[in-house]
């Protein structure tokens, strides 16, 4: 059973990562790279939106980890799929 805890704002951190991957999907015609523009915007918007929150004491947090923390992680997931799908396209 999966239990997920936040705290704070935290519970936001991945409907805006689903949004901006979605957005970016419809933007760019490109299946590979819009997805991966979209997911990437939204997460600058997580790194300094977090980072903002965060300043003022209050913890806003998705199972223990800071939401501005969560970007970096599914940033390089997300470059990591795109590239290993360019390369085995071929």
């Amino acid at each position: 059973m999966l239990i997920i805890a936040w705290s704070g704002l935290g519970w936001l951190t991945f409907p805006i990562l689903v949004v901006g991957t979605v957005v970016g999907a419809l933007a760019v015609p490109d299946p590979n790279w819009g997805p991966l523009i979209g997911g990437s915007t939204a997460c600058l918007v997580l790194w300094f939106w977090g980072r903002n929150l965060s300043r003022y004491g209050r913890d806003h947090t998705m199972w223990a980890v800071p939401m501005h923390w969560w970007d970096a992680s599914l940033l390089t997931f997300g470059w990591a799929t795109v590239l290993l799908a360019v390369l085995y396209a071929e």
